[in-house]
C-alpha cells in the first residue's frame, strides 16, 4: 500500500476526533487517555492505528500490540483497523486480550520454562476455580476447610518462582506441581499469565525480541487491568523503546470484584512517566442521556469530567424512564407492547434494542425471553454466542456458508477470502487474484455438490469439513496462535456446527439458520459486564431492585458504576423496570424493594430527564 504523508493523513471514515484526540492519535509519547461513555475511546486506538501505519511511523517490521478486556473488543478493533488499512498493512496489528496475549507467549517459548515448571505440549485450560480449590482439598483437607477460599486462589497466583516459607504456600507448591505434571497439564489463564510472566522474566533474549517485535502497545478498557495483568505489561515492556497508549474510563470500573487495580491509573502514570489527557465529547449518545450521564457523575459518582454531547443530534433528544410494574408478568406483556411498536411501527432493527440484567439472567430475563419468541420477536441469551462469533476460523466458516449458499452475499465471499489472505501472507499480489479465483471455483463447486437434494445433518458436517480442508487446517494452526492446540480449533469448529444443525433442524432452511446464528434481526439479552464496549439505540435495563442489587451496601461504588454502565449503552432511550414482586431462582414470588438502592432512584429524579411511570398492559 502506498504511503501516506503524515502531513496530510485525515482520520479514516471522515471520522471527527477532537482536537486533543487527533493529536495523540498522530502523537509518539506515552498517554493515558481518560473518557466517559462515547468518547471514542477505542476509535481512538483504531485511527492512531491507521496513522501509524499507513504513514509508516510504525516502520517494517516493527508492529503494534493492542490489547483488550474483551475478546469482541479485540476483534472488533481488529476489524477496524484491516478494514481501513487492508490486509497487508493489518496483518502488522496485533489485536488480542490479555487471556490470548499470554497463551501466545507459553504456546511459543514453553520450553524456555525452568524446569520445576515445565508443562506438557498439550495442556486443558481449567476455567472454573472449583477445579483448583478440589485440588487443595484433595492436597490437605484442614487448610481447604479453614482458609477462605479467596485466600487461596489468590496465594495461588502470586508470581513465579513461588516461595516455600509458610505452610500454605507448601500446600500451594505440591498443588502447582500436580496440575502441571498432569497429564496433560491443567491451567486457569491466571496460571497462564503466570507462566508466561515467568519466561519473560527468566530469558532476556525472548524479553529483547518481544520488545523489538512491538513499538506501540495499546491498552483498550485499562480501568479493568488486573494485577496480574498489569505485571505481565510491566514484565513484557517497561523499560524498552516501546510507546504505550492507554484508555479507559473510572466511571466503568465494574470489575473489581475479579481483581481490577483500583490503582491502576496512578500506577500507570507513575511506571510510564505518561501523560494524563481527557476526552470530553460524547459521540454516543443523544444531549438528554448525556445531561443525565454528566448529572450521575457528579452526584452519584462525586466526579467531575463531565461530557459534551456531538452536534449531530437535535438537543431535545434523548430519553430516559422507569416503569414501574406489579410483577413480571404485567412487565413482559407491556415491555412485548412496546418492543412490538418500536419495531413494526417505529421500524427499529430488533438488534439496536439490547435488553441488559445485573446478574442471573435466566430469573430476570428467561420467561421474557421465551414470551418473545413465541409472539413473533427473536430474542435470545447473547453470552453464549459473544465468543464463537468473534473467533476467526467461525466467522470464516460462516462467511463461506453464506457464499456458498447465498449467490448474493458478496460481503460475506470477501471476508472468507480476508481469512485466506491472512493464511497466506508469502503471496505477492497476483497470486492473491489467483488465490481469489480458486476460492471462487471451490465454492461454485459445493454449491453444486450440494443444491440437488436439500442439506442434511451429514451434509451440514460435510460442507463444514470441506471448508476447513480448502483453508488447510495445519495452515489455519500456523497463522493464528489461539488455535495451536488442536482441541481449542476442534471444539469452535464443533460449536459452530452444532449451532447451525440445531438451528437447521428447526428452519428447513441453510440462510435461516445462518441468520439465526449470527443474531440477525433478534433482540440481545445479556449482563452488564457483557455489555461493555457495546451500544445500542435503546436500552430496557430489567430489574432496578434490592434483589438484583444484593451487593450494593458491600460493594456500592462498583454497583454505582455498573448502573452507569448500562445506562451508558444507550444513543437515544433507556427504560429502567421496576417490579414489586420478582420471582427467585427457585421460582418462588417476592416482594421487591428500592430501600437499599434508593440513592439510584433518587438521583434519576433530581436529574430532571426521568420520568418515573406506573405502566400496566
Amino acid at each position: 500500500m502506498r504511503r501516506i504523508e503524515p502531513g496530510i493523513w485525515q482520520p479514516a471514515d471522515d471520522m471527527q476526533l477532537e482536537p486533543s484526540a487527533l493529536e495523540i492519535a498522530k502523537g509518539s509519547e506515552n498517554n493515558l487517555v481518560v473518557a466517559g461513555p462515547g468518547a471514542g475511546k477505542t476509535e481512538l486506538l483504531a485511527q492512531k492505528a491507521c496513522y501509524l501505519l499507513q504513514t509508516n511511523t510504525c516502520p517494517f517490521p516493527y508492529k503494534i500490540l493492542a490489547i483488550s478486556f474483551k475478546r469482541d473488543a479485540a476483534y472488533n478493533l481488529k476489524e477496524r483497523v484491516r478494514l481501513r488499512c487492508g490486509d497487508e498493512l493489518s496483518r502488522r496489528f496485533d489485536s488480542l486480550t490479555f487471556d490470548s496475549f499470554a497463551k501466545q507467549i507459553l504456546d511459543r517459548f514453553k520450553q524456555a520454562l525452568l524446569n520445576e515448571y515445565k508443562i506438557s505440549s498439550e495442556y486443558d485450560v481449567v476455567l472454573r476455580d472449583q477445579t483448583i480449590l478440589d485440588y487443595y482439598r484433595l492436597e490437605d483437607t484442614d487448610y481447604i476447610n479453614t482458609t477462605n477460599r479467596d485466600i487461596i486462589l489468590t496465594l495461588h497466583c502470586t508470581q513465579l518462582p513461588h516461595n516455600n516459607t509458610s505452610p500454605g504456600e507448601s500446600i500451594r507448591n505440591e498443588v502447582w506441581t500436580k496440575m502441571l505434571s498432569a497429564d496433560p497439564s491443567k491451567l486457569s489463564f491466571k496460571m497462564i499469565m503466570r507462566l508466561a510472566e515467568l519466561i519473560i522474566n527468566t530469558n532476556p533474549k525472548i524479553k529483547q525480541y518481544l520488545q523489538q517485535t512491538y513499538q506501540y502497545v495499546f491498552l483498550d478498557e485499562f480501568q479493568d487491568t488486573t494485577g496480574i495483568q498489569y505485571d505481565l505489561f510491566k514484565s513484557c515492556f517497561l523499560g524498552s523503546d516501546s510507546f504505550y497508549t492507554a484508555v479507559g474510563d473510572d466511571k466503568q470500573r465494574i470489575m473489581l470484584w475479579a481483581g481490577a487495580q483500583n490503582t491502576i491509573f496512578e500506577d500507570f502514570i507513575s511506571d510510564t512517566g505518561a501523560t494524563r489527557v481527557p476526552l470530553t465529547m460524547n459521540f454516543r449518545c443523544a444531549p438528554r442521556l448525556v445531561a443525565l450521564l454528566n448529572h450521575l457523575t457528579e452526584h452519584l459518582l462525586a466526579k467531575t469530567d463531565f461530557a459534551t454531547p456531538s452536534h449531530k443530534w437535535h438537543p431535545d433528544q434523548g430519553e430516559c424512564s422507569v416503569w414501574i410494574f406489579e410483577n413480571p408478568k404485567d412487565e413482559m406483556q407491556t415491555l412485548f407492547q412496546d418492543v412490538h411498536n418500536w419495531v413494526t411501527v417505529d421500524g427499529l432493527n430488533p438488534k439496536d434494542i439490547c435488553i441488559l440484567v445485573k446478574q442471573q439472567l435466566s430469573t430476570y430475563a428467561g420467561s421474557l425471553i421465551d414470551y418473545f419468541n413465541q409472539n413473533g420477536i427473536k430474542a435470545r441469551d447473547e453470552s453464549k454466542f459473544q465468543d464463537m462469533l468473534t473467533q476467526e476460523v467461525c466467522v470464516f466458516i460462516i462467511n463461506t456458508m453464506y457464499a456458498i449458499f447465498d449467490l448474493k452475499n458478496s460481503a460475506a465471499r470477501q471476508i472468507a477470502f480476508g481469512f485466506l489472505s491472512n493464511l497466506h501472507t508469502e503471496l505477492e499480489d497476483h497470486q492473491l487474484l489467483k488465490l481469489e479465483s480458486v476460492l471462487s471455483r471451490f465454492i461454485k463447486k459445493i454449491r453444486k455438490d450440494y443444491s440437488a437434494s436439500p442439506l442434511t445433518k451429514d451434509g451440514i458436517k460435510a460442507v463444514i469439513t470441506e471448508i476447513i480442508a480448502f483453508a488447510g487446517k495445519d495452515r489455519i494452526k500456523a497463522s493464528f496462535s489461539g488455535y495451536k492446540n488442536s482441541a481449542v480449533l476442534d471444539l469452535y469448529i464443533k460449536e459452530v456446527e452444532n449451532e447451525l444443525i440445531n438451528n437447521y433442524t428447526t428452519s428447513k432452511d441453510i440462510i435461516s439458520a445462518l441468520d439465526m446464528l449470527i443474531g440477525k434481526d433478534t433482540i440481545p439479552v445479556m449482563t452488564i459486564h457483557k455489555s461493555k464496549g457495546l451500544e445500542y439505540h435503546t436500552v430496557i435495563f430489567i430489574g432496578l431492585e434490592d434483589g438484583a442489587f444484593w451487593t450494593f451496601q458491600q460493594q456500592e461504588d462498583e454497583d454505582k458504576c455498573a448502573f452507569f454502565v448500562a445506562l451508558s449503552r444507550a444513543k437515544e432511550r433507556v427504560v429502567f423496570t421496576f417490579s414489586k414482586q420478582r420471582e427467585d431462582k427457585y421460582g418462588r414470588m417476592r416482594n421487591q424493594s428500592i430501600n437499599n438502592i434508593e440513592i439510584l432512584f433518587q438521583e434519576l429524579e433530581k436529574s430532571g430527564v426521568v420520568n418515573i411511570i406506573e405502566r400496566r398492559p
